[in-house]
């Protein structure tokens, strides 16, 4: 979508309340130059002694007190009308950045800081409200000010109007030196913005580890940096809107001389009366506010700009044509219940070389058919979390490697896999929420709405009843940001429980259990057995004692699979197996 289109889509939005606002602005403006008229006409009778003056006075009086009433009514509606679009525009594009990010590929995160991304949806977001707000509001009022008052100033004096018109463009030509100057230190500021928003965000990421490092210090440093770039770009800012932008206030002061001077004369001359020279001053206080206001609309009108061509960094990104594709139902049940079959599965990262050693998956071939459990074994390096990313779709995959039935998961939008899948990872991401709505985030509606003993269930089956129970508040107790009042065992269990709450096909199980002892691990199995009955099941690990009980184990051994079988198989067949299954126990009797 270009600048343009961006612009009249989200206009349109809002199309009746800014065609009202527009009606309401121009009668507004229409009721501010009738004013001075009759005001002008009551101040020529102030000399006059007879009774018809005396009622002409009267009238007109009457007419500026009603006339003002009116526009003060309308004047409301105007603002109405025309600064609530802000307001739904921002929330509007709220909502189609947030859909947007949850759909883009991880390719995109990658380039994007969350901290710059944050800082687009508030700081630019906001410019974007002032456009659509304030902005509209003040460019038709200075529109129609600019437009309809010196046409009645010429009503009363060509001559004078025309005088009044030369520090305008004088201050014009200034101002707009400023306006080119200020455009580009505006783009330099909110990037500078989006800087400080991505450093900060990383900092608190990692201020337990800045406390323990005693890099407090260094930290405030950068940040300092960071910080003074954003204070001098803003001070030129602020530069600039202090000499250049009132000039055209400075303008109409000028103007206001000129009025007095040569209208004196003209007086003097008897080509203007008194009440002229009156509602001629009167004008040059309406052409003030817009003229002032102009300088406030051309920094409204830069921020919008700017701010627009963030925000476009975001939804011009492309989305992958095959996460556009979502499947009926019709389609999405036939699929249900069938076979995950990887056939010659090789990966490399895309920042990597095209040397074969860079391979960090190579040709792998094994199927997982409804209902079975099927482990994967492999120490740290030798390809599990890249398969794993494979197998849920994280990473983007050539054709013909991974199918789910007859289906190429790599023609399947990501929305409709993972409604088959479901992967609980090594590292499990919690809400700053309390234990139950943690578990039931991300579930299907239909499991959200169940009663409050399906949520102790599955807690009971990934061993953490015991735990919350203790909790003061019980499942309603608040686990903090990223899970930071509970242990690592506990976050891995609460992610298990939340995977178990929604019935899935496949459940991809990630090293989750590295962080439980073992007997632990194996009443989580024996559970996640009883509760997934008819589901598929592959567990990631390093743990022999982990994948004991599997249905089928393969070994991975730099992006190879060097054995297949079951545990007492591979006990014959495996050395690998067999050393790490001997070393591991002894490691657990050692312990006990």
């Amino acid at each position: 979508m270009t600048k343009s289109k961006f612009i009249i889509h989200y206009l349109m939005l809002n199309k009746t309340s800014y065609l009202l606002a527009i009606v309401c602005i121009f009668v507004v403006n229409l009721l501010q130059v009738e004013i001075p008229r009759h005001i002008q006409l009551a101040v020529d009778l102030l000399n006059q002694a007879t009774l018809e003056s005396k009622a002409g006075l009267l009238e007109n009086v009457q007419w500026v007190i009603g006339l003002s009433v009116i526009m003060v009514v309308i004047r409301i509606l105007s603002r109405m009308y025309a600064l609530n679009p802000g307001r739904i525009t921002e929330a509007a594009l709220k909502n189609d950045l947030f859909h947007r990010l949850n759909r883009l590929p991880t390719t995109f995160h990658e380039r994007y800081a969350s901290g710059k991304l944050i800082s687009i949806i508030n700081n630019d977001l906001t410019g974007i409200r002032l456009f659509y707000g304030i902005g509209f509001l003040q460019l038709f009022n200075i529109l129609f000010a600019l437009t309809l008052t010196p046409i009645w100033m010429w009503r009363i004096s060509p001559q004078l109007t025309l005088y009044c018109v030369i520090p305008i463009v004088i201050a014009s030509i200034i101002f707009w030196l400023g306006f080119r100057k200020l455009r580009a230190l505006q783009a330099q500021r909110l990037k500078c913005l989006q800087d400080l928003s991505e450093q900060l965000m990383n900092y608190l990421s990692g201020i337990d580890l800045i406390k323990n490092q005693q890099m407090g210090d260094w930290a405030t440093g950068e940040v300092a940096k960071v910080n003074r770039r954003l204070f001098t770009c803003t001070m030129k800012i602020a530069k600039i809107q202090t000499f250049f932008m009132p000039i055209l206030d400075y303008a109409n002061h000028f103007m206001k001389v000129l009025i007095l001077g040569l209208g004196g004369y003209y007086l003097l001359q008897s080509h203007l009366s008194i009440g002229q020279i009156t509602a001629f001053l009167s004008y040059s206080v309406l052409l003030a506010l817009p003229l002032m206001h102009l300088g406030r609309i051309a920094t409204v009108y830069q921020m919008g700009m700017i701010s627009i061509d963030s925000v476009q960094s975001i939804l011009n990104s492309e989305v992958p044509n095959t996460d556009r594709l979502r499947m009926d139902d019709a389609e999405r049940s036939s699929l249900r219940g069938s076979t995950l079959v990887v056939k010659n599965l090789s990966y490399r990262y895309p920042n990597s070389t095209s040397e074969a050693t860079e391979m960090v998956l190579k040709n792998l071939n094994f199927s997982i058919a409804a209902g079975e459990k099927v482990g994967v074994l492999g120490s740290i390096g030798s390809g599990k979390s890249t398969l794993v990313n494979c197998l849920n779709h994280h990473l983007s995959l050539a054709t013909g490697q991974i199918f789910w039935g007859d289906k190429d998961i790599s023609q399947m939008s990501r929305h409709d896999w993972r409604s088959y899948v479901r992967t609980i990872t090594q590292e499990p991401f919690l809400f700053s929420a309390t234990v139950a709505q943690n578990v039931k985030f991300g579930a299907k509606q239909s499991a959200q709405n169940n009663d409050h003993l399906d949520v102790q269930q599955v807690l009971k089956l990934s061993q953490l009843s015991d735990d919350v129970q203790r909790f003061s508040a019980g499942d309603q107790t608040l686990v903090g940001e990223k899970g930071i009042m509970l242990s690592g065992g506990q976050k891995q269990r609460l992610s298990i429980a939340r995977a178990l709450l929604t019935p899935c096909d496949l459940i991809i199980m990630d090293n989750v259990l590295s962080a439980v002892d073992y007997d632990t691990e194996r009443s989580i199995l024996k559970g996640i057995f009883k509760r997934i009955q008819g589901q598929s099941l592959l567990v990631v690990s390093h743990r022999v004692s982990a994948l004991e009980y599997m249905d089928n184990i393969l070994v991975l051994q730099e992006g190879e699979i060097i054995a297949r079988g079951t545990h007492a198989q591979l006990l014959e067949s495996s050395s690998y197996y067999r050393e790490t299954w001997e070393l591991q126990r002894h490691e657990v009797e050692s312990l006990t």
